[in-house]
């Protein structure tokens, strides 16, 4: 009688096999080491999921972006392709730099990935649940992530979805900031100019920072991304949200009024946030100028805060009557700039009231 073998039982995957069976590159044997070891789930949005991983090869952990394949529409896959492909293409310390990209199989099923640098810290939405930040943090935050819209504007892309979720902190003092930003998911990004790939009308970007144009369903330039910063950096000065309500509600609360900037916010604070705010976007600041003046309010609060103290700050201490001298200009400097920067939101005023008739 021939022998015939027992029957097995297929024993079942420990989440550890699962996860090695998610990060097995496409087309890999069954035994092979997998190059990326999947350690923990850290984060979700709308069309991934991101992973806290191991790169074998080189011995550093990263984070994965898996994307989600059930229900992906024609043009899910085209913004998923179009994001991988425009990461790639950014280089920029205020981005987080793609490591790899690929295709991986799990339970049967094709699944997209890209590998991105694991950035230790926290979302600002994270940061902001603990109440408002300090204006410091926030001008720190502001220059930074202006100073990243600058260049992805440079490149012809708009982001389109500028909110707390999406501006990663660390507090790690760098390039004299307090701490260091890196702004996250181009999703919804746009080519300035491109093709959209939704339909005219339809609202790309999160209820509570979208932009009047975009609530209008109208065309989105980088002057956007100023007036969702805007938002964001006056959520973070404020402790709370400016446009509350359902998604609805929230969107179209922006054409009925602007937002409601703090009276006890310094000049050169109120001049800048409702500059970026302006509901016509042809007068709002670009992100180079946002940058710029960012960083002459951080100039303003550090002389103010030396002379509080009564001593100059450390680099225009000099003795005797050069320090005086020093004194003197510093003081004048800290004038002009807020002079300087509330002359904008002036001008802005006049523009604004002219465009309407208001002179007749």
């Amino acid at each position: 009688m021939p022998y015939v073998p027992a029957p097995t039982q297929t024993p079942i995957p420990t989440a550890a096999e699962e996860y090695a069976a998610q990060a097995a590159p496409y087309g890999a044997e069954d035994h092979s080491t997998p190059r990326y070891e999947f350690l923990e789930h850290i984060g979700s949005g709308g069309m991934a999921d991101v992973y806290r991983a191991r790169d074998n090869e080189l011995g550093r952990h990263v984070a994965i972006k898996l994307f989600r394949e059930s229900d992906e529409t024609v043009a899910d896959r085209q913004r998923r392709e179009r994001e991988i492909h425009l990461l790639s293409g950014l280089t920029h310390v205020g981005l987080v730099p793609v490591y790899d990209a690929g295709i991986l199989i799990h339970a049967g099923v094709e699944r997209r990935y890209i590998v991105m640098e694991l950035v230790e810290g926290l979302s600002l939405a994270h940061q902001l649940a603990d109440g408002p930040l300090k204006p410091r943090q926030v001008a720190d935050i502001g220059a930074q992530v202006a100073d990243v819209l600058s260049y992805v504007h440079g490149q012809g892309v708009i982001h389109r979805d500028i909110k707390p979720e999406n501006i990663l902190v660390s507090e790690v003092p760098t390039f004299g900031y307090t701490l260091l930003t890196r702004l996250a998911d181009f999703g919804v990004a746009q080519f300035v100019d491109g093709t959209r790939l939704t339909g005219h009308g339809t609202i790309m970007g999160t209820a509570a920072y979208i932009s009047p144009e975009q609530a209008r369903g109208e065309e989105v330039t980088p002057a956007t991304d100023i007036y969702s910063l805007g938002l964001v950096l006056l959520e973070a000065l404020k402790g709370e949200r400016e446009y509350l309500g359902t998604p609805i509600e929230a969107a179209l609360a922006r054409l009925h009024r602007s937002p409601e900037i703090p009276e006890d916010l310094t000049p050169e604070w109120r001049a800048l946030l409702a500059a970026m705010t302006a509901d016509d976007p042809a007068v709002r600041p670009t992100a180079h100028d946002v940058a710029s003046t960012m960083r002459d309010i951080i100039r303003i609060m550090l002389a103010e805060s030396a002379m509080r103290k009564g001593r100059a700050p450390s680099w225009v201490r000099m003795g005797g009557e050069a320090e005086e001298t020093s004194r003197k200009r510093l003081l004048l400097a800290v004038g002009g700039l807020a002079v300087g920067v509330t002359g904008v939101v002036v001008a802005i005023a006049v523009g604004l009231a002219a465009a309407s008739g208001a002179f007749g």
